[in-house]
């Protein structure tokens, strides 16, 4: 170390002689600078110093005072703990004495919130709560202190359920009209006056409708039931007060009014039969028209020939009249050639009274096939979707199979009628041709007689 001192102060005093006075003073004040910022740094560490041995001996202080504070609160404490004991002995003493005056009034209170709870059920389902709305909100405060053990019901609180039985007693018995909010299909909420029947139903022009617990209103039902249940809602909202009318009343409160709603209608029937019932009913309105025109018109034909038989003018606008005139146009033949000539004009003419008899026949035949077809159809269908769902859903595989026996109902909708309208048109056909048969055999039979007679 000696050696670099002296090796360092040999360097500064050779490169002294080179540095000027201006230099030297800038260096002096350096230096200056720096002992001064040396003291100031020493002066505020040792106040640091001094604060730090201050702060220690306060944050003793508190930690004294803490322990002091945590050991009266542990005190304090255990004193509450033997006075939480002491009440609770208190307590269990005095409920028991309160046990012992209650008696019989415990059970009576049982016995009130249970009807309590079972009268805020009835009234939350029954349709007289549009009329009479929150008039269950008292019952749950009820409820709530029939089942307490530091409140008793008040007389005000059994009176006013004893009133509100009775109110729902009476107007059970009663029909009453008044304005109320109405949920229509579509989801919109409308005023509109409301026709109530007892406790079974409600009805709003001309509709029923249906009390929603969950909402508490009244909705008016999606699909209503048939027009033999619906036609006496007007007369009853038109009714007077002393008026007499006949209405049909739902004993389930709604729900087979949803039941019957649900259950689809002839129409309903017929689009669950799809492209196939459609094409039997088809036919079978072709079969019923074609049988209703063959029978017209072998009525008519019928009539002129009665006509035609009380007469010998012959008029060839019927059956027998052009039969009549072929004998008259071949009286000189012989009974074998009149014969001929007879039997090719009667030949002639059935075409013309058979005509469309045999369609009839065909549609009663292909009617049946046909819904038998649609049936194997949907069978497929239902099997299709067991093996896609399974068979857990009943409701499922019965709607399937109700629609795929639709088409078997139609096909035998459709030939029943056609299979009696056949035999009725084939059997009319018959008899006028039976008819033309048996002139024209009496007329053979003349002709014979006569030319025996010549011969003769």
């Amino acid at each position: 170390m000696k050696l670099r001192n002296v090796i360092l102060s040999g360097v500064f005093a050779l490169a002294m002689p080179m540095v000027s006075v201006a230099e030297t003073a800038n260096l002096d004040q350096l230096l200056n600078l720096v002992k001064e910022g040396q003291a100031r740094d020493n002066a505020a560490f040792e106040q640091r110093i001094a604060e730090f041995q201050g702060s220690k001996a306060k944050q003793e202080q508190l930690v004294r005072d803490a322990m002091a504070e945590r050991d009266r609160l542990e005190a304090l404490s255990a004193d509450k703990e033997e006075q939480f004991r002491d009440n609770e002995l208190i307590v269990a003493e005095k409920q028991a004495q309160l046990n012992d005056r209650l008696g019989s009034l415990k059970e009576l209170f049982g016995v009130l919130q249970q009807v309590a709870g079972d009268t805020k059920s009835v009234f939350e389902g029954s349709v007289i709560s549009s009329e009479l709305p929150g008039r269950e909100a008292f019952l749950t405060d009820l409820i709530r202190v029939a089942g307490a053990t530091s409140e008793l019901p008040s007389i005000e609180q059994l009176e006013r359920l004893w009133f509100e039985m009775q109110r729902e007693a009476t107007y059970s018995g009663r029909i009453a009209s008044y304005s109320a909010d109405v949920v229509t299909p579509s989801g919109e909420t409308t005023q509109q006056q409301v026709v109530r029947i007892g406790g079974f139903n409600a009805v709003s022009d001309g509709k029923y409708l249906n009390w929603d617990i969950e909402s508490a209103r009244l909705i008016e039902m999606d699909k209503q039931p048939g027009a033999r249940y619906t036609d006496g809602i007007t007369a009853l909202e038109s009714a007077s007060g002393s008026e007499l009318t006949g209405f049909w009343i739902d004993p389930s409160r709604g729900q087979l009014l949803k039941i019957m709603g649900q259950s689809p209608e002839l129409g309903d029937r017929v689009d669950q039969g799809g492209v196939v019932g459609y094409i039997i009913l088809a036919l079978g309105a072709v079969g019923i028209l074609l049988a209703i025109w063959r029978m017209i018109v072998l009525n008519i034909e019928a009539g002129r020939i009665n006509k035609q038989m009380k007469t010998e003018t012959v008029d060839e606008k019927n059956a027998l009249g052009r039969v009549m005139a072929v004998f008259n146009a071949n009286k000189k033949s012989d009974t074998e050639t009149l014969e001929l000539h007879l039997g090719e004009a009667i030949a002639a003419e059935i075409p013309r009274l058979t005509r469309g008899i045999g369609w009839i026949k065909i549609i009663s035949v292909v009617a049946p096939l046909l819904g038998l077809l649609g049936t194997v159809t949907g069978m497929i269908d239902v099997f299709e979707t067991m093996s896609l769902f399974g068979t857990g859903d009943p409701k499922l595989m019965a709607g399937g199979i109700s629609q795929a026996l639709v088409t078997t109902v139609l096909g035998l909708v459709a030939a029943i009628p056609c299979v009696f309208l056949h035999t009725l048109t084939n059997n009319r056909s018959r008899a006028l041709i039976m008819i033309l048969e048996e002139r024209a055999t009496g007329i053979l039979a003349r002709q014979s007689e006569q030319q025996q007679a010549k011969a003769a």
